[in-house]
């Protein structure tokens, strides 16, 4: 299960990209029956590398016990599961020693300093060399591995930001269960009418750290951004975005619908006790939910001033640079098998996350499933967040999320967004 660690290495930016396979058929296909030896006669060992320690892992495991049971004489895979954070401090002298892994699955925002600095091996070619059908593949799911035109990552796990919802307290405050909020407008005024102090009862989640960027969603949907990322300036200080805050610290400050200085964990908690009427987090929150019998709806957080924006990152695989050609080429078969639409379907509907391929997408199994159908729906809405800024993580959790906790401290919001806004300014200094 992609657990608390994972999405606060989340929130540090959500980037990837996609991509197949060379085993038979294409993206949209079967999973492939055999890999096509890169040497003849000599067996092939890989090794990878994840972080998925969860019951996630279990799947992950069966699925590539799969493989390697179809490619037993031509490829065989052995991982190697440790904690994100214990993954993210290996990888680095792994790569100087070049006692790297064959291939590993990375979170995207922490990609952009491996491609950066030439740790990480340009995959632009995998869809000529397998013949993989890159238009199965979501367009926004292929741009997050992209950097200045050239391949990096190619996904095996996407998600959105989404709007939870209680459909047990919609229904006793007199509100539509079945229809969350579509404006931003709306999102306050249920968020005061889902609101019951006495009942220690709260109509919004607003955590001030160890969350994913829900902020940003209400930023961007007013037309707002955080960084003009041509220029590695930032954007924060600006009217849209000081209209923005000053409505939210109006939400928590004065009409008390979040509360006052909560942490991702202790909002989790909230949501899954059933006294938080609704709190916008991704597909790891949904478990927790159905494991605490909570009611509960989902769907895309609601529209802004200009549009409606949910931060969709994830997952990818990414070669180091001390691969060899013949274990790349294996590499690029097992990512097909895992982009086929058997595997997409399967982790998708097992794990309870969202799609990117359109043939899972629109699977009748996975459109008959209410939940990953939901989450499968983004749209134009979603959107990287902070895309190939080795700062982000920096930005997001040092920066932002305090600028988040000053404004429920009561700070002027005009102040609070100019100091972070030069904060921003300061960091970005270390971009290239």
């Amino acid at each position: 299960m992609v657990n608390r660690t994972l999405r606060m290495l989340l929130s540090g930016t959500m980037a990837l990209s996609v991509i197949g396979l060379t085993a038979c058929n294409a993206g949209s296909g079967s999973p492939g029956g055999t890999a096509e030896t890169p040497v003849a006669g000599k067996k092939v060992t890989l090794s990878l590398w994840n972080g998925f320690t969860g019951p996630d892992g279990e799947l992950l495991k069966s699925i590539v016990d799969g493989y390697n049971k179809k490619n037993s004489d031509k490829v065989e895979i052995k991982m190697d599961i440790m904690p994100w954070d214990q993954l993210n401090q290996k990888s680095p002298p792994s790569i100087a020693t070049k006692t790297a892994p064959s291939f590993v699955m990375t979170i995207g925002g922490f990609a952009t300093p491996y491609i950066q600095n030439g740790s990480f091996q340009d995959m632009s070619d995998f869809f000529s060399v397998t013949g993989a059908d890159k238009a199965d593949f979501t367009s926004a799911s292929l741009q997050m591995g992209q950097k200045d035109g050239k391949q990096y990552l190619l996904p095996m796990q996407m998600n959105g930001l989404y709007l939870y919802w209680n459909k047990d307290l919609f229904k006793a405050a007199g509100l539509d269960p079945e229809k969350p909020p579509e404006t931003m407008e709306q999102l306050a005024e249920y968020a005061v009418k889902l609101t019951d102090p006495g009942k220690n009862q709260f109509g919004l989640g607003s955590p001030v750290k160890g969350a994913p960027e829900y902020f940003a969603s209400f930023l961007m949907g007013n037309g707002g951004d955080i960084v003009d990322l041509q220029a590695k300036k930032s954007l924060l200080h600006s009217s849209a975005n000081l209209k923005t805050f000053t409505w939210l610290q109006d939400l928590v400050v004065n009409k008390k619908v979040s509360p006052k200085g909560a942490t991702g964990a202790d909002t989790d908690k909230l949501m899954q006790s059933g006294k938080l009427a609704m709190y916008i987090n991704g597909p790891w929150l949904a478990p927790g939910l159905k494991s605490n019998n909570i009611s509960f709806g989902i769907a895309l957080p609601p529209k802004g001033d200009a549009a409606r924006y949910t931060s969709f990152g994830g997952i990818g695989f990414a070669i180091p640079s001390s691969t060899p050609a013949d274990q790349k080429k294996a590499v690029y078969d097992f990512i097909k098998y895992w982009n086929s639409t058997e595997i997409g379907k399967e982790w998708s509907l097992k794990n309870g996350f969202p799609p990117y391929l359109n043939s899972v997408i629109n699977d009748p199994q996975v459109k008959a499933d209410p939940l990953v159908s939901a989450m499968a729906n983004m749209g134009d809405a979603a959107q990287p967040y902070l895309p190939n800024l080795t700062s982000a993580g920096k930005i997001t959790n040092d920066i932002l999320f305090p600028a988040i906790e000053a404004l429920e401290n009561g700070q002027p919001a005009a102040e609070v967004t100019a100091k972070a806004s030069a904060q921003i300014d300061d960091a970005l200094k270390a971009e290239k």
